[in-house]
């Protein structure tokens, strides 16, 4: 089956593939609220909770039964649709195929690890572990929904980079890494309680920006971490709207990724100045995620090609 761009490709795929990214982000952000919450435990079993099929009017053990609630009747399912869409309807096109079996295959090990983590009574590790493997699928399902909107990889580099904007399609899969590894990072501060170690911002302690006590270390070590990305990313993603030869959607990503990442960091000083309130520290993971999601569907945007049919062919 060839699939050409305009006119093949099955509107409603594309639509739920779309959706299937909002869906999960807002999967990721309700278990960022269950983790400002510390809700986690909250149902202290299973797949059910406290016993039982529905959860006890308890706030802690609601928001964590919403979390697994969403997560087993929403996101998985609609994955789920994807993959056995993509194998029956689109089984020819490996760019299809590979992103929604991989989604597939990550949100059963997602699903594990949720057990897992609660389980276990909340383990360091399998907390962070967790929160990558979500990113991950989230990051798989928007290379799925952008392929399907625009149109197959192509492992080459596009040719509309002229000067140092050559550089950009290379510099913006770093930029991914990078803030992909940042996420980690604000993840670890998270577990290991340091999130209120540092009563200021942009120093920890009275102008102190090295200071010596471990949970300190830790939350100024994330600072630092998102300085140093913060400067890459910047750089990286100014290439993209810096000229006219990019595509149009390629100069709007970058300046609404940039948008994003200076949003992220001003969220991160109002966590601080807002006495680390959980509305707050909520937030910082849904923007800290959004711009995860902007970079992703910008790599992913740099390589795909508008000009190439489904199946291989090119237009002429």
């Amino acid at each position: 089956m060839e699939l050409s761009q305009r006119g093949g490709f099955h509107d409603w795929f594309r639509g739920i593939a779309a959706f299937t990214v909002l869906a999960t982000f807002a999967l990721v952000i309700l278990g960022g609220v269950v983790r400002v919450t510390e809700s986690g435990l909250g149902c202290p079993d299973w797949p059910g909770c406290d016993g039982g099929i529905f959860p006890p009017l308890e706030t802690k053990a609601i928001i964590e039964y919403s979390h697994r609630i969403t997560a087993s009747f929403v996101v998985g399912p609609l994955i789920l649709f994807l993959c056995i869409a993509a194998w029956v309807r689109y089984r020819r096109e490996r760019w299809v195929v590979i992103p929604a079996t991989l989604a597939f295959g990550l949100v059963i090990a997602q699903a594990g690890l949720g057990g897992a983590t609660v389980l276990s009574e909340l383990p360091g590790a399998t907390v962070m572990a967790h929160l990558a493997v979500g990113e991950s699928l989230v990051a798989v399902l928007v290379l799925l929904a952008v392929v399907a909107y625009r149109g197959p990889l192509l492992l080459e580099m596009p040719g509309w980079g002229l000067g140092k904007t050559r550089r950009f399609p290379i510099l913006v899969v770093i930029a991914g890494v990078a803030v992909f590894l940042l996420l980690l990072s604000g993840s670890y501060v998270t577990i290991t309680g340091a999130f209120g170690a540092c009563s200021e911002w942009p120093t920890c302690l009275s102008d102190n920006a090295f200071p010596g006590e471990r949970l300190q270390v830790i939350n100024m070590f994330h600072r630092y971490v998102a300085a140093g990305v913060g400067l890459f990313v910047l750089y990286s993603l100014h290439l993209g709207f810096r000229g006219r030869t990019q595509p149009k959607e390629i100069r709007i990503f970058s300046m609404a990724a940039v948008a994003l990442f200076v949003a992220q960091v001003l969220v991160g000083a109002a966590v601080v100045f807002g006495d680390f309130s959980q509305d707050m520290r909520a937030l910082h993971l849904a923007m800290a995620t959004s711009v995860w999601i902007a970079v992703s569907a910008l790599a992913v945007m740099t390589f795909s090609s508008p000009d190439t049919r489904w199946g291989g062919v090119t237009d002429g």
